[in-house]
């Protein structure tokens, strides 16, 4: 299973959760460098639409995707929202959410990766569905979302660049 636990139990799991719409997902924790409150991007010309941006990170100019879109949903209402900063081929990307939630440490029973139960066409980034109380949790790989369509992130001697597979073959 791609899910590997931090926790001492080889049984457990420990995952970030957050929301999109109401809907809760979880990340394992070894991907998300850290987590901060949205403060705002500045647009970049012909980006993806689901590259909201980009942000300054103590120094450091990273991209921003927004999730929601990435997602095909609608946009968020309030720009209360939650940036985790994952890092991506030694480059940090940061996925906007709208609130993150807790860290949990459940049991891999509660997990059903089973992709065939989930019905999606291209599920590379669902790793399965885990069950808490009464919730269901939507488990995703972020490095998979944020590089799916072969969106990367790289630098070169003209600085940091967005690039996605159509560009690179014209």
């Amino acid at each position: 299973m791609a899910f590997n636990s931090r926790s001492n139990a080889r049984d457990e799991i420990q995952m970030l959760t957050f929301s999109l719409d109401n809907v809760l997902y979880g990340v394992n924790v070894s991907q998300v460098r850290e987590v901060k409150n949205f403060e705002g991007v500045t647009p970049v010309p012909y980006a993806p639409a689901y590259v909201r941006g980009v942000t300054n990170l103590r120094g450091e100019v990273i991209p921003v995707i927004d999730l929601r879109k990435r997602f095909g949903m609608s946009e968020a209402k309030n720009d209360n929202t939650n940036i985790m900063i994952i890092v991506q081929d030694k480059h940090p990307v940061g996925i906007m959410v709208d609130s993150v939630m807790e860290v949990l440490t459940l049991p891999k029973t509660d997990i059903d990766s089973n992709t065939d139960s989930l019905i999606i066409d291209k599920s590379e980034a669902v790793l399965g569905v885990a069950k808490h109380d009464k919730d269901l949790i939507i488990l995703l790989d972020l490095i998979r979302v944020a590089t799916k369509d072969g969106l990367s992130m790289g630098e070169d001697q003209k600085g940091f660049q967005i690039t996605t597979e159509k560009q690179q073959t014209s």
